[in-house]
């Protein structure tokens, strides 16, 4: 699972810079800029600030190094020759606006002469020191390529590029973008976020990694019970979460990724959603050329779905002859179609040679309708069982050799037009030779999920229908096939079922008044899953401070007689519109929690005192962080 992108500037605003660290940067960097500038000797140097210039290796006010710092034997080396690092550190010191690529590599190369190893970590740490307004406080160079890293993964703006092996030119790219970002801040202020924000990611990747086992769970228990149903109180992510699930077992990156993989689909219920919308129905539709307005027999956005995820299913489980076979069927019959669109085909010989069918049009599914000469009648050659056809006669040399048309052809299809069904598949055959290029790479089995959005909403018997069995977990596939409504309308009085790769997910609110009357077959055929509001703030990746202001404000709100669990607010109520932790507790209350809480108490006694002890619970969490 991949975190939504956010700009670097939201990002630092959810930062609470370290005060303490902040106050001896302060104190102490503008005192080694003035003490290498005016000081050639290190002796002449104010002792307090030379120590915690060069000696002091924790709690340093620039970057910690601890056991990566100078020895006792490289410092005594190092002031030893001072004289020849005195000017180089001038030199930087005097230029705060320009950087000193020259002097850099020269005070590297000076302090690597008297060193056991190179200690390039503490050298940076001596020049950063010196140029608050160029380099930043990460010193190490590993630790700096991690930021670039996270960057480049979390945020949506453009990051520089980064060279490898130079700290010096990556330290000054990351500065000057967080100045870009950051202005009209003090650089100072600015300084302090690199390297907090480094903190961040690694507490933010902790989340995350947790979020996704939380996820994963999740998705193992969807797909061992197969129909989930996500209960909680507003704003606890549930839809939020339901995407995750569907995203990690398509293996989609992003929402965008899963819309378009053709294993996921979005509905929500409403009281005037029905059965023709979900499964099929009777639609309006221009019935001739004059405009007069018909019906004609559609499929729902369910029963659409389930014939992705049974075809998907079938073609995973057939023979890599079966596959070849079929591939090169739909390659040939495809460049039937467009020839027949292209004006190209006009009529198909009958085997007798002398005579032949009109072709009159092509359906919006693809079949072929024809007319034999001398009559209006219309004969449909359905692609699907053409395809049928095909698997039995595989070649020109055996649908020539049939004998009794009728016979043969009926015998594997059914009662048809058999002589357009011959004439059909034998034209394919003799002018798509081409066919024998199509892919043949064996399919794959996916899982499809199919998300039902505020699915109490609905009438479910009438959404539903006789679908209340075949969806049933135990009767999935063609055992749990059912007759539609309007199975009498297919020419093959085809049945419906629900294939084994379909995971439906419903979401729900619990204080939903529609809730109670909830179908109770339905409900049986549901496993049902709390998302409670704390888990809504760890999934949602809340600070440490939201958790608390959101789980006084639960607490305060659960304690209400009348109220309960099932009224606590969820973590989305705390995030802005994109996706980022609301700063401004005021705005969050004034319109975002009071206008819902009012309307939780709406009617009840003493509702004002109620709001009002709520309100104060609030502000004083607010208060106290």
């Amino acid at each position: 699972m991949h975190a939504p992108r956010k700009s670097l500037k939201s990002l630092c605003s959810e930062i609470e810079v370290w005060e303490s660290w902040l106050n001896d940067y302060r104190k102490y960097v503008p005192r080694f800029i003035e003490e290498a500038r005016t000081k050639t000797r290190w002796e002449d140097w104010d002792k307090e600030v030379f120590y915690n210039f060069f000696e002091r290796a924790r709690d340093h006010c620039v970057a910690n190094l601890q056991q990566g710092y100078f020895s006792t034997a490289d410092k005594q080396a190092i002031l030893a020759h001072w004289d020849e690092l005195a000017p180089l550190l001038r030199t930087v010191a005097e230029n705060q606006t320009e950087p000193q690529w020259n002097v850099y590599r020269q005070i590297k190369n000076t302090i690597r002469k008297y060193t056991k190893r190179d200690m390039r970590a503490a050298t940076h740490r001596l020049v950063a020191s010196l140029q608050p307004n160029l380099l930043c406080t990460v010193v190490e160079e590993s630790s700096l390529s991690e930021l670039y890293k996270k960057l480049g993964r979390y945020t949506s703006d453009e990051i520089p590029g980064y060279t490898g092996g130079d700290w010096f030119r990556n330290s000054c790219g990351i500065s000057r973008l967080y100045r870009s970002v950051l202005q009209p801040h003090d650089p100072t202020d600015i300084i302090t976020y690199p390297w907090q924000m480094l903190e961040f990611f690694k507490e933010y990747d902790k989340r995350l990694n947790d979020m996704n086992e939380y996820v994963t769970a999740k998705k193992e228990l969807l797909e061992n019970v197969r129909n989930l149903i996500f209960t909680g109180a507003p704003g606890t992510g549930k839809t939020y979460l339901a995407k995750q699930i569907a995203r990690m077992m398509t293996g989609a990156a992003t929402d965008e990724e899963l819309d378009r993989s053709g294993q996921f689909a979005f509905v929500q219920f409403h009281p005037s959603y029905d059965y023709t919308d979900f499964v099929e129905g009777l639609r309006p539709a221009k019935s001739d050329d004059g405009g007069s307005i018909g019906f004609e027999l559609r499929d729902g956005v369910f029963k659409k779905f389930c014939a992705a995820a049974a075809a998907n299913l079938a073609d995973s489980r057939k023979s890599q002859e079966v596959i070849s076979a079929e591939r090169r069927f739909d390659k040939a019959y495809d460049g039937l179609i467009a020839r027949i669109q292209d004006g190209a085909i006009a009529e198909i010989p009958l085997k007798s040679g002398t005579a032949s069918m009109a072709v009159d049009s092509v359906s919006d599914k693809g079949n072929i309708n024809l007319k034999t000469k001398g009559s209006d009648k219309v004969y449909l050659v359905s692609r699907e069982r053409l395809r049928k056809l095909a698997a039995a006669f595989p070649s020109l040399e055996a649908v020539e050799s049939v004998k009794n048309i009728y016979n043969e052809v009926t015998a594997v299809i059914g009662g048809c037009h058999s002589s357009a069904y011959w004439a059909t598949l034998h034209y394919l055959y003799e002018n798509t030779a081409d066919a024998d290029t199509a892919d043949t790479t064996p399919v794959v089995e996916k899982k499809y999920v199919f998300l039902i959005d505020e699915i109490n909403r609905g009438e479910i018997s009438r959404i539903f229908g006789e679908l209340f069995f075949s969806i049933d977990p135990g009767y999935r596939g063609p055992k749990g096939a059912v007759e539609t409504q309007y199975s009498n309308m297919h020419d093959t009085g085809e049945k419906f079922y629900v294939p084994e790769n379909v995971y439906i997910v419903g979401t729900m609110n619990d204080i939903d008044r529609s809730v109670e009357s909830f179908d109770f077959a339905m409900r049986r055929r549901f496993t049902w899953d709390e998302i409670t509001a704390a888990e809504s703030a760890e999934n949602m990746n809340l600070s440490p401070e939201t958790r608390k202001v959101m789980t006084a404000l639960n607490d305060a709100i659960a304690k209400v007689e009348g109220l309960n669990s099932s009224y606590c607010i969820g973590g989305a109520y705390f995030l802005d519109r994109e996706g980022s932790e609301e700063s401004d507790y005021e705005a969050l209350w004034n319109y975002r929690l009071a206008p819902l809480l009012r309307e939780y108490l709406r009617g009840m006694q003493d509702a004002d005192t109620k709001f009002t002890e709520i309100e104060q619970v609030y502000h004083a969490a607010v208060a106290n962080n």
